[in-house]
């Protein structure tokens, strides 16, 4: 259970270049997909193999047209090296092999195909070797489903402990008291910082107490050893390494991750899991008393001046259409501006022309600007659910209005890596954006968590991630928007969160936000990565045209006429794609 970058992948390389030259026998390393298996051969094993004397000599010419050495096989005397991913039943078929490497365990699927769960498939691989070894390396996930985690607690357990360069003592390097392996020390990095820049990084000692500054690191290192936790665990080791410990990032440059990270739930997650090489709890469960968010609402009814633009998610129902609007602003902040219900049918033809009424309606920033649908600071994407009864209905109208990018969407089967995946339709006519739906209602939940920064005299500052609320947000509407509770289930005999909607509950409140921030995520060029950079582009652009704002003899403050116009939505041109979009500014 190793932070990233810190040489898990490497010992693999290692332990196989050994086996070539000292010790032959069959071995089989197991990686998340195919093509990360074919990755890792060409860029780490065979520049090994070539840049190694004794092992060149042994292993087949890769430029020879045998067989003997292929991507995902090479063969040497009295042995093979075969390679694949957890996610295709072929990597476990026809091959035995004494060792088997599982690498980034927690980034496998549930299933290998319809074969089951790939570690005990991979397992069966050894099963007529007494002499068996199995290597399972992983930068670990969120507590309680790591696959990591689970084969940590059933090892021995090792830490690596280094001296204190001033009394000698003996420990483990841990980020602070809030670590899981905080129960082994006292110790933690100390730091101080002016504004966003880290002045200075230092470990105190959990014996002496003193500071220890970074130039003793390599030193400290020299002298360190493993130590088991678990005395009384045979034939099962474990180890935990974190970045403290690595030559090649400094404590400066940790602390200054951690303090991009600290307040965006996503990332700090990241943080965690690759900086620490620990799992992540999750506090996707808080459980919201029932004036807690009541008690957030804000006295807004315009758009707030932090809004940089907005978008609609759209849940459709048998008997009317719900949709929200939500702005964004720097940081993913997010304001609830509008929720509408839209009764009537969705097989009726007018219960869709309410909706763009709906959409189309004249909303004003806080300034007197007019929010213009498909322009700066506007509606810029409506996303409405496909999953349900009315398919048909949702891309016929979505067909006739791509042009102004409205989006249809659907829940993924299956996990994603990315909150958006776009996509085509079998008849290749519309693109059809899946969507993880799982991901999208956790980043709102932590979102909710999020407390709104104040400065020294109690007045709020911008808050990446905050979700704001005007008064027209009803107890009712928050119900729905914290329906749901994560469970963790097995799927496939692996434990799995999963989110549950109570009997008797509704849900559309968090459907529509997970739409909208899923319209968010597919609009930007380049996904989700970009959005920081995507919005604060926006926001210049939206200053500069705010600038236009006329004032009439009536006193009532309006666009410039040349922002006027309203869009009329038409069928999209056949070589329009949704990925190709770009905003206009």
């Amino acid at each position: 259970m190793w932070a990233s970058r810190l040489g898990k992948t490497t010992i693999i390389e290692n332990i196989l270049g050994y086996s070539i030259d000292q010790d032959p026998y069959p071995m089989m390393t197991i990686h998340e997909t195919d093509k990360k298996a074919k990755y890792w051969s060409k860029i780490s094993l065979q520049p090994l193999i070539d840049a190694c004397p004794v092992l060149y000599g042994k292993v087949a010419d890769a430029k020879t047209r045998s067989g003997d050495n292929e991507i995902l096989m090479k063969t040497f005397p009295l042995g093979y090296w075969v390679g694949g991913g957890a996610n295709t039943p072929n990597t476990f078929r026809g091959y035995n092999a004494r060792c088997v490497a599982f690498d980034e365990v927690d980034g496998y699927p549930p299933s290998a195909g319809q074969e089951g769960d790939p570690i005990d498939l991979g397992r069966r691989r050894a099963a007529n070797y007494l002499n068996r070894k199995f290597i399972y390396t992983s930068t670990p996930t969120t507590r309680e489903v790591s696959r990591i985690e689970q084969l940590w607690n059933e090892s021995d357990q090792r830490h690596y402990f280094v001296p204190c360069p001033h009394c000698g003592e003996m420990q483990i390097l841990i980020f602070g008291p809030r670590s899981q392996f905080a129960k082994y020390t006292t110790g933690y990095l100390k730091f101080d910082t002016k504004g966003k820049e880290v002045k200075r990084a230092v470990y105190v000692c959990t014996a002496c107490k003193n500071e220890i500054a970074e130039k003793h690191k390599l030193w400290m290192l020299k002298r360190g050893e493993w130590r088991r936790m678990r005395m009384e665990v045979k034939h099962h080791a474990g180890f935990q390494l974190n970045w403290l410990y690595s030559p090649w990032v400094s404590w400066r440059e940790i602390v200054a991750e951690f303090l991009k990270a600290e307040k965006r739930s996503e990332k700090y997650q990241v943080w965690v899991n690759t900086a620490l090489g620990e799992t992540f709890v999750d506090t996707i469960n808080h459980q919201f008393d029932d004036d807690e968010l009541m008690k957030r609402r804000e006295q807004y009814e315009k758009i707030p001046a932090g809004v940089v633009i907005m978008t609609i998610g759209v849940d459709v129902q048998d008997d009317r259409l719900e949709a929200t609007v939500w702005g964004f602003g720097k940081g993913e902040e997010m304001w609830f501006i509008e929720h509408g219900v839209i009764s009537g049918s969705p097989e009726d033809e007018t219960t869709w022309n309410m909706l763009d009424q709906f959409i189309l309606k004249e909303r004003k920033y806080e300034n007197g600007f007019i929010a213009r649908y498909g322009k700066v600071g506007g509606i810029l994407a409506v996303a409405i659910d496909t999953g349900g009864h009315y398919t048909g209905q949702v891309n016929a109208y979505v067909a006739h209005r791509k042009a102004h990018r409205f989006l249809s969407i659907k829940g993924a089967s299956r996990p994603q890596k990315d909150f958006v995946v776009i996509t085509r339709t079998k008849k290749k006519r519309s693109q059809l954006i899946l969507v993880d739906t799982f991901q999208g209602k956790k980043k709102i939940y932590h979102r909710l968590t999020v407390k709104r920064e104040i400065d020294d005299e109690k007045r709020p500052l911008p808050t990446p991630q905050y979700m704001h609320f005007n008064m027209s947000c009803t107890r009712e509407w928050f119900d729905q928007l914290i329906a749901e509770q994560i469970k963790i289930k097995k799927v496939d005999g692996h434990p799995k969160q999963v989110f549950e909607l109570p009997s008797g509950k509704r849900n559309e409140a968090l459907d529509c936000a997970d739409y909208a921030l899923a319209a968010l995520h597919a609009i930007v060029p380049g996904g989700s990565k970009n959005i920081d950079p995507f919005i604060d582009r926006l926001s210049d652009t939206l200053r500069f045209k705010m600038q236009s704002v006329v004032v009439t003899e009536s006193g009532e403050s309006e666009n410039a006429p040349e922002a006027q116009m309203q869009p009329k939505f038409q069928a999209q041109p056949k070589k329009n794609r949704i990925d190709q979009i770009k905003i206009k500014i």
